[in-house]
């Protein structure tokens, strides 16, 4: 029998209010599915009608700052101009499909984090990659943040996007963040390396002294499982509900992203773009 599902709709309702750090609250809507026989959260996503042309503009925007930061945007557009700089930026972007949906994904799962759910994500991973394979370590690494400034919650996550759903891919997933704890998630440690070199001391300790602490599962954690698939499949976790062992404090989120290939090659073949009246 298919789980009810109730609608969450937490979006903006007019299109002026659009813009780098909100367009997720327009484009997705969300809704929350009925899990009490399974031992994890679930919700599926899907566009809203007719949001994409709105958003198009913002998600260029989000996988321009995911992979290289707004003051090297703005100093190589001072030096080239923007057609030249447009094709310096094509030749470091990614031209695989199959690599071009995983960072994409990255992107979507990141700023759904941060613009839904108001997540602190210090360093954007995919500014570090060394190569045009995946990434070592978690695909997705968040904070909570109290008023304080201080960590209260490790967020870890793990994001696929790929034109046809397998069962496989939840599964291997879902074993990612199994294995980030043996003995701690390997990212943090690369966080923490790149905000001592930015001068971030403070926060980078933070990242220390919790990294020390997972081992033993001594500090808070959340876990998200994103799959972005062209069709929706019908019920995409049911796979981690077989045997019951699910990671603890798990959401899984299913977003539906008709012909999404097309949107990908779209949003990484733009030229650069930079809006000086936002602060990075």
């Amino acid at each position: 029998m298919p789980t009810k599902k109730r609608t969450t709709r937490t979006r903006l309702q007019e299109p002026a209010g659009l813009s780098r750090h909100t367009y997720d609250l327009y484009w997705l809507d969300v809704e929350d599915g009925d899990q009490s026989d399974r031992p994890f959260a679930e919700k599926t996503a899907h566009e809203s009608e007719g949001s994409r042309a709105a958003v198009e503009p913002f998600l260029v925007e989000a996988i321009q700052d995911h992979h290289t930061s707004r003051q090297r945007v703005a100093q190589v557009l001072d030096e080239l101009g923007h057609a030249e700089a447009a094709e310096f930026f094509a030749q470091e972007l990614p031209k695989a499909d199959r690599t071009r949906k995983g960072n994409f994904g990255e992107v979507v799962a990141s700023e759904h984090l941060i613009q839904r759910y108001g997540y602190s994500m210090p360093v954007f991973k995919l500014r570090y990659r060394d190569s045009a394979l995946p990434m070592r370590g978690e695909d997705i690494v968040a904070f909570e943040v109290n008023d304080t400034g201080k960590i209260v919650r490790v967020i870890i996550g793990e994001s696929k996007a790929a034109k046809r759903y397998r069962s496989e891919t939840v599964r291997e997933a879902h074993e990612r963040l199994r294995g980030a704890y043996r003995p701690r998630p390997k990212t943090l440690a690369m966080l923490s390396n790149i905000l001592y070199d930015k001068g971030d001391d403070a926060l980078a300790a933070q990242i220390d002294r919790i990294s020390i602490s997972l081992p033993r599962r001594a500090f808070p954690c959340a876990h998200w499982i994103f799959v972005i698939y062209e069709n929706q499949p019908q019920d995409p976790f049911a796979v981690l509900a077989e045997n019951g062992e699910a990671i603890t404090d798990l959401c899984c989120v299913s977003v539906t992203l008709p012909e999404m290939t097309d949107l990908v090659d779209t949003l990484f073949d733009a030229g650069p773009v930079l809006r000086p009246d936002e602060d990075e």
